[in-house]
């Protein structure tokens, strides 16, 4: 890997702004966690670094929001308007902020308001060098490459990934398959461009992603260097309560009855080796949970099974769309399994876990196409 950091670092250092891309969000990937905070860390080092750096991400991962930042930006049209005084009066209830013009009075016509996303910020020239994160290809980047596949042909790339499926599309290809995230990966590559770059908020972004990645440091991907780095990133000031208190919470009396309703209802096909749940509306109703909450039961399943012993796995349920709609979770320890649903369903993959929709109105009739196709 020593080569590759090199090749990272020269593109880096020559390269005055760089913009860094995300593969398309997929929610029930642990996968996806760790690139955004890889990528995070990155953003940040980069900035302190003295570059133009941007972050393109479609949205922030609903675990990871208690890192997130946005602002709110209020500026004064140009003109004879100067604003000479800001202050502000707080209470239980409003926040009132109080612009103070030394001419004229200043109107609500006067005033611009922008929000400002975490880490977005897109510049309108190019930038000099891209940079992917846990990104296989570049048809994994979604509409940021569909839509402007000249950008990324035309300007130099550095790809960091550790999947065995990464295409090594790159100028520069930072890959390692035998690192367990991409966060140590970043860990790395920081560490090389320079020690001092690690401050407190990339050294918890990238504490997060470790431990998101290696499941609480339970998963068997978890190596000695991953403690090492842990333990590294804790002593640059690394918020280690703050990233287990929120990742790691209590989970909600809603997702505890939806996890008993999975189980309850958990039958098993000898001839396909398959568990299955068929949940409906009314399982739904009667934990007083969504959808949403199946990505944490799935988590459950696999921390308190293993993914071994579940061997495969089928959540389905129905979803009241128009038309109506049945949709399904498989998680497989065979990634093939996953490849030969989609080949059969729409529906998207990431590592061993597959989000699928099946068009039929009835869950035993969607089942029934799911078997005759497995």
């Amino acid at each position: 890997m020593t080569n590759s950091l090199n090749s990272a670092k020269e593109l880096i250092s020559r390269s005055g702004s760089i913009t860094i891309f995300l593969p398309e969000s997929f929610e029930l990937s642990l996968a996806e966690g760790d690139a955004f905070c890889a990528a995070s860390a990155l953003f940040y080092s980069l900035k302190k670094l003295g570059k133009k750096a941007n972050l393109i991400i479609g949205k922030v991962p609903a675990e990871f929001r208690f890192l997130a930042e946005s602002k709110l930006i209020i500026s004064v049209k140009p003109g004879q308007k100067i604003v000479s005084e800001v202050s502000y009066e707080k209470s239980e209830k409003e926040l009132k902020i109080c612009l103070t013009s030394a001419g004229e009075e200043i109107s609500p016509e006067d005033l611009v308001f922008a929000s400002q996303k975490f880490l977005e910020n897109k510049n309108e020239e190019n930038p000099d060098l891209l940079v992917t994160v846990g990104a296989p290809s570049f048809e994994s980047l979604g509409e940021n490459f569909s839509k402007n596949p000249g950008l990324f042909y035309g300007t130099p790339v550095l790809n960091i990934d550790n999947s065995m499926e990464n295409q090594n599309f790159g100028e520069s290809n930072l890959l390692d398959v035998k690192t367990s995230s991409l966060s140590e990966m970043s860990f790395e590559l920081i560490n090389s461009l320079d020690e001092k770059l690690m401050d407190k908020t990339s050294a918890t972004f990238l504490l997060a992603g470790v431990i998101w990645a290696s499941e609480n440091f339970r998963s068997p991907k978890a190596k000695p260097r991953t403690f090492e780095i842990s333990s590294s990133l804790i002593e640059k000031g690394a918020d280690h309560q703050k990233v287990i208190q929120n990742l790691y919470k209590t989970k909600s009396i809603g997702q505890i009855k939806l996890l008993g309703q999975v189980l309850e209802k958990m039958t098993f096909n000898p001839e396909k080796e398959l568990y299955c749940s068929k949940l409906t509306e009314k399982d739904f109703k009667d934990s007083e949970a969504g959808s949403k909450d199946l990505a944490e039961v799935l988590k459950e399943l696999k921390f308190n099974f293993g993914s071994h012993l579940l061997g495969n796995l089928l959540i389905l349920w129905e979803s009241h769309a128009s038309p109506p709609i049945v949709k399904g979770i498989f998680h497989s320890s065979r990634q093939e399994s996953g490849e030969r649903i989609l080949q059969n369903f729409e529906g998207v993959s990431k590592g061993k876990t597959t989000l699928f929709l099946i068009r039929e109105k009835d869950i035993e009739k969607a089942y029934q196409r799911f078997i005759e196709n497995f």
